[in-house]
């Protein structure tokens, strides 16, 4: 085939970039084998009763299969169903994790497309818990730009995660790679899926790779929308023996794994377009791979008229944290200046003088040369910090309400709220809320420095001894003359 050039690949996660297969297998089999033990049902029962659970929750990794099959009712009536499978769930987590790991050249090769730009997307059955968890393992958190998957199943009554997680919710979550749900029921193939994932991320068919290991669910589907359809036969698994337990007990309906069956059985009557036999890294051998073109932000009317709503609120929170920032502000600037007023109140009543330079001044002079002092630093902060903040949000608010004023009418609340502060009139003068601000700490301003000049005038009088108002009618002492008659 000739080279292509491709901006966009299209993974699929399962058997193409990990052994799935080995990884359901490991973890499934010690649980599967433990439960024909505990339950001492029939194997055909068994494997009935599993598939029915899976088919409920559209999955073949369901984590708490053993809370609800049918098959061991009597097993969790008589005490916890995990103390009991406890070596075996054990076994599955060990054998899960011994077998999660990237084919060989799968990491490389998607750094190396990271590097080139081209956008990754992966495209998976897989519900969204256990997909982010793998690629959390594997380090392609950010190496995958989009992951599109299921949602994930409901938590069963009565079962707390945090008893049955290890590590907090952090350590599951993609932090960078975008998750976004396939419609809920679709499984693949589904063209219309494909489809769809396409439109979202903004790419071309025609510059587009899918790569997946199925020839049914991703080859035939892939060619069906019009991309480049990339065979990972590596990755193939149907034709191992072990893969007819998935088939007796997997998610799949009968017809999904009958018409799989006729597939693998009789070959298939196309042939894909690009083939890699032995490792990821061979689909270099038919793309060159280039940067994706950034594309213009396109948001329909009704959203963009969300957006300014939003912005809108966020304007009027600003309005409101200012505006409530300048009120304390005056509160606190009266508090202070009464509390140092109070101070020299004491000090003018208790007749307390310092001299400075030969000159004698009450000593409460100081204290309000400190109240005038603070008086004029709320007044700067207030008028050429915080107020210009708000008026700043006040004027942003205003061209969003200008913008949009034909669409949304109703958001003129800052505009209305703008008029009526103008209209405000003291003495017959206008007074809009600059003028009130300054207003308000010239008046302070002045009444401080009335008092500064009369208690720098004043002269407190010194304390005097008090005479006793009551005359002592006592005799005089023994010995005493007394005074002469008149």
């Amino acid at each position: 085939m000739a080279r292509k050039v491709i901006d966009t690949v299209i993974l699929d996660l399962d058997n193409t970039i990990f052994d799935w297969f080995a990884v359901w297998y490991a973890s499934f089999r010690p649980v599967y084998d433990e439960i024909i033990k505990a339950s001492g049902k029939p194997v055909d029962e068994v494997e009935a009763d599993i598939r029915k659970v899976h088919q409920q929750h559209r999955t073949s990794e369901y984590t708490f299969l053993i809370e609800e099959i049918d098959c061991l009712k009597d097993v969790r009536a008589s005490g916890d169903i995990r103390d009991t499978f406890k070596e075996a769930l054990d076994r599955s987590r060990l054998g899960r994790d011994q077998n999660l790991k990237l084919y060989p050249s799968v990491f490389p090769s998607l750094w190396d497309l990271k590097k080139k730009g081209t956008k990754i997307v992966a495209y998976t059955e897989s519900m969204a818990f256990y997909s982010a968890y793998r690629l959390k393992r594997f380090g392609l958190d950010g190496v995958i730009d989009v992951l599109f998957s299921p949602e994930d199943h409901d938590v069963p009554a009565g079962v707390a995660l945090e008893k049955l997680r290890r590590h907090p919710d952090d350590f599951y979550q993609l932090q960078v790679t975008e998750i976004r749900h396939t419609p809920k029921g679709e499984l693949k193939p589904n063209p219309g899926v494909l489809i769809d994932i396409i439109k979202a991320i903004g790419a071309k068919t025609e510059r587009c790779a899918y790569i997946g290991d199925s020839l049914f669910k991703d080859v035939a589907m892939a060619r069906d929308v019009g991309v480049l359809d990339v065979h990972a036969q590596y990755g193939e698994s149907q034709r191992r023996p072990e893969y007819k337990l998935l088939q007796r007990v997997s998610h799949w309906t009968e017809a999904d794994v009958q018409r799989e069956r006729e597939i693998t059985a009789k070959g298939h009557d196309f042939s894909p377009t690009a083939v890699l036999k032995d490792s990821f890294a061979e689909i270099f051998m038919y793309c060159d791979f280039v940067a994706f073109p950034p594309t213009p932000m396109q948001i329909s009317a009704e959203q963009e008229s969300k957006n300014a709503i939003e912005l809108w609120k966020k304007c009027v929170d600003v309005h409101q944290h200012f505006n409530d920032l300048e009120m304390r502000i005056r509160n606190f600037a009266i508090t202070v200046v009464g509390a140092l007023l109070a101070a020299m109140s004491f000090t003018y009543q208790q007749g307390l003088q310092t001299t400075i330079f030969g000159h004698t001044i009450p000593a409460g002079l100081g204290l309000v040369g400190a109240a005038i002092f603070a008086w004029g630093g709320f007044f700067l902060m207030d008028r050429y910090w915080y107020h210009m903040l708000l008026k700043g949000a006040v004027d942003h608010s205003a061209k969003i309400e200008k913008r949009y004023a034909d669409i949304i009418p109703e958001i003129g609340l800052g505009k209305t709220i703008s008029e009526a502060s103008g209209t405000v009139t003291v003495l017959g003068m206008k007074m809009n809320s600059n003028r009130r601000l300054t207003a308000f700490y010239v008046l302070g301003g002045a009444i401080l420095a009335s008092v500064f000049v009369f208690l720098l005038l004043a002269q407190p009088a010194s304390p005097t001894k008090a005479a006793s108002p009551i005359q002592s009618t006592a005799s005089p002492p023994v010995g005493t003359a007394p005074p002469p008659r008149q």
